[in-house]
């Protein structure tokens, strides 16, 4: 695996966490988290059994599944499919979680990170990763709506992972500084494309498949006009999917 491609999906999940800095709020983890960590369990419990009619009940739609240089948008249940038989051919039986992040509760959002193993049928580790997911509530009912999954670093070694992780900071860093700026050049030369956010208000996903959709050319006029904006900043970073 490349460094720059580590980049990419490091920035993925970046990305996806500073985008939904707006929603932050000071509420503590409640029933939103505990709903949100119930419907992953029943995704996992759907998941293994190798049918995609199972797991397809365990997602909304529009459903986003983010890799490394692609984004792909089921709109519907039908569009949306597992590659299973590729994942027996690796010696894939089955998967489990190993851990869990919780990074942002709202009333109908939860965003969480997962690492996991994938096991063969003997029960060994034949891979783990980490997984991104977005939770959302939706006629009352929480499913998964957005997923950003990566097996590992690959073939990098220590000095490679680090300085992927130093180029992910310096990306978000000169993204902020271009942003503050109003500067849409300056914010071209760290927005790839195609890329996902979904709309706090009412957990919709814009798709931007071009440099000049909405997601990218920022409308810095309508922010200050709406929101009395003058400056963004981040409190936190989190690094995971290396």
């Amino acid at each position: 695996m490349r460094p720059e491609r580590t980049l990419i999906k490091l920035s993925c999940v970046l990305l996806m966490q500073l985008l939904a800095v707006s929603a932050l709020s000071a509420q503590p983890a409640s029933d939103p988290e505990a709903e949100a960590r119930a419907a992953l369990d029943r995704f996992l419990i759907a998941f293994n059994p190798g049918d995609n009619e199972l797991v397809r009940q365990q997602l909304h739609f529009p459903h986003v599944t983010h890799r490394a240089n692609s984004i792909f948008v089921a709109d519907q249940p039908a569009d949306f499919a597992i590659p299973y038989e590729s994942n027996r051919r690796s010696g894939w039986a089955r998967s489990r979680w190993d851990n869990f992040e919780t990074y942002l509760v709202s009333d109908e959002k939860v965003n969480l990170g997962v690492d996991f193993s994938r096991l063969n049928a003997a029960g060994e580790v034949i891979a783990r990763g980490y997984v991104f997911y977005i939770f959302t509530k939706k006629e009352g009912r929480w499913a998964m709506q957005y997923r950003a999954r990566n097996l590992g670093s690959g073939n990098l070694d220590e000095a490679e992972l680090a300085q992927a992780q130093r180029d992910a900071f310096a990306a978000v860093e000169y993204f902020f500084a271009a942003f503050n700026a109003n500067d849409r050049f300056a914010l071209s030369y760290v927005n790839h494309v195609p890329q996902a956010a979904i709309v706090y208000e009412d957990n919709r996903f814009i798709l931007a498949e071009s440099m000049n959709s909405s997601l990218i050319e920022t409308d810095f006029d309508g922010l200050r006009d709406r929101e009395d904006w003058l400056r963004s900043e981040y409190s936190d970073i989190v690094v995971r999917g290396a």
